[in-house]
């Protein structure tokens, strides 16, 4: 006999708008402990970060140590400015960068299990939580240098002060909703550009005049981190955007079908249904939220047909598919808990025990080497080892946007 599904139980409604739902007459079953587990997640993501990091190695960390150095505060475009000044502040940027994205982690951790708690049971916040967590790239985002655990925290933040202002219309929850997106943003441009058609549908549903207050406290402070961002690349930074970006993005869109678009769909979809692969029947199946699907269909459409470089640039899809499984009600809580379970367990498995493997067969070492390039750079060896390969490197072939490769002779 399927279990009685804790939302029956409470009698929450099923409408499929978040704001409805929130303005029931219903009130969450506060559990009397919750603030002690949001405490002890706080310390366990914090100290996971904190173990497992090391110095700087990935992508463009040196990059953005380079620049704070040189006071300089931008790389390429888009340039990061608000990131890389606020590292600048610390004596030390490499441990500022580190301790941030420790911090960016672990709050975020607390951000998405207080949003679920106002969606789901207290047992589905508490697994999810979890596994919000210990999802492979978003482990690695706070173990790195660089911007993208940054996105694990303001945009299910910004999500939390809706729903919280949904189920209670008060302005200073909408003022801390501007703030965060305009403040998150400002780390990943970006990701604020994927993030923003679900933020206006959000104000959409909100009074008219509270959403025109929102969007006032929203443009003075991204001004204050654009203005110091376009001065510093136009002055250090000669390739613009599009430059940059013509020069890198290999999707179908640009290039036409060919094989780097089937390697940038592969990098997509591999680590996509890897580390996700136990909720993806939940995720799919829930078509109930507008606004998460607005959250999750830009970037990932973005990532599929133009753009995607590696797992940790999905950080910033990682709430929206998980609280989508967490919403799922066709499915029993005890599922859920179940499924989430596993989802945690196989990641924290994968992070802490995947090594590279030698093998004697071509074809199987090709396979090999497209699991070590998309999956096993998250992982606490490659962390450890500053492994940051590049498929192309490994295979000896010519990869989009990078010189001719000539094989070394042994």
């Amino acid at each position: 006999m399927t279990e009685p599904s804790s939302y029956a139980i409470r009698g929450e409604i099923t409408d499929s708008s978040f704001e409805e739902q929130s303005a029931a007459d219903h009130v969450h079953a506060a559990c009397p402990d919750g603030q002690r587990f949001a405490a002890w997640l706080f310390v366990g993501v914090f100290a996971s970060r904190a173990f497992t990091s090391s110095s700087a190695y990935f992508a463009d960390a040196n990059r953005h140590l380079a620049a704070i150095r040189s006071h300089t505060y931008v790389i390429q475009a888009p340039g990061y400015w608000l990131f890389n000044r606020i590292a600048g502040l610390f004596p030390d940027a490499e441990v500022a960068i580190s301790v941030m994205n420790w911090l960016f982690s672990a709050s975020g951790a607390i951000a998405f299990y207080f949003a679920v708690r106002r969606i789901a049971s207290e047992r589905v916040a508490r697994v999810s939580s979890i596994a919000y967590a210990t999802v492979c790239f978003a482990w690695l985002s706070g173990n790195i240098h660089s911007t993208y655990a940054s996105q694990l925290l303001f945009p299910v933040a910004v999500f939390l002060c809706l729903l919280h202002y949904w189920g209670n219309p008060k302005f200073g929850w909408l003022v801390a909703a501007g703030v965060l997106f305009a403040v998150g943003t400002g780390f990943r441009p970006s990701d604020g550009a994927f993030f923003a058609p679900a933020f206006l549908y959000g104000l959409s549903r909100c009074q008219f005049k509270h959403a025109l207050g929102c969007i006032a406290v929203v443009f003075p402070i991204c001004l204050a981190w654009l203005i110091p961002q376009q001065l510093a690349l136009s002055k250090y930074v000669n390739q613009s955007l599009g430059s940059h970006f013509a020069q890198m993005a290999d999707g179908v869109l640009v290039i036409g079908l060919s094989r780097y678009a089937l390697s940038n769909v592969i990098r997509l979809v591999l680590p996509f249904t890897f580390f996700l692969l136990p909720l993806l029947g939940l995720i799919f199946k829930n078509r109930r939220r507008p606004f998460l699907w607005l959250w999750v269909l830009p970037g990932m459409l973005f990532y599929l047909l133009i753009y995607f470089p590696e797992a940790v640039y999905m950080g910033c899809l990682l709430a929206p598919l998980l609280l989508l499984a967490a919403d799922n009600r066709t499915v029993s809580e005890r599922t859920k808990v179940r499924l989430f379970a596993v989802c945690a367990a196989l990641n924290i498995i994968f992070y802490v025990g995947w090594r590279p493997v030698r093998l004697k067969n071509q074809r199987l070492q090709a396979a090999e080497y497209l699991i070590e390039v998309d999956l096993g750079k998250c992982s606490f060896y490659s962390v450890q080892h500053h492994y940051d390969p590049r498929l192309s490197q490994l295979l000896h072939v010519r990869g989009y946007g990078e010189p001719s490769y000539t094989p070394t002779k042994n």
